[in-house]
């Protein structure tokens, strides 16, 4: 169950980061798009949004395993963890997609 749901984590957060660089890679004409979590909002503007986005995936994987794999954590309290790291990115993405549709975002990774 908890490599399910670790497995989970990281797609969501790849969901999010993906989505998340389609809304800020470019001003959008008429609207002010800007990153809600002010953690990332500050490491965005300090390295860059596609160095930040990785830096990130990186964090969360590598944390993700090691609640997945360390002892010093009970079973129920990791479960818990990995179903609320699961929720907060899969809320993101779909916050995201919203705003992509809202603003007509075109999809293409160019």
């Amino acid at each position: 169950m908890r490599v399910l749901l670790g497995t989970l984590v990281v797609l969501f957060n790849l969901a999010d980061n993906a989505t998340t660089f389609l809304c800020m890679r470019a001003p959008v004409p008429g609207f002010e798009v800007i990153e809600a979590n002010p953690a990332a909002a500050w490491l965005f503007d300090s390295i860059g949004l596609r160095q930040g986005l990785a830096l990130e995936m990186l964090v969360t994987t590598v944390a993700i395993g090691f609640l997945i794999v360390t002892q010093r954590i009970s079973p129920r309290v990791k479960i818990a963890l990995l179903v609320v790291l699961a929720a907060l990115p899969a809320w993101a993405a779909v916050n995201n997609l919203l705003v992509i549709q809202a603003t007509h975002l075109p999809i293409a990774w160019s």
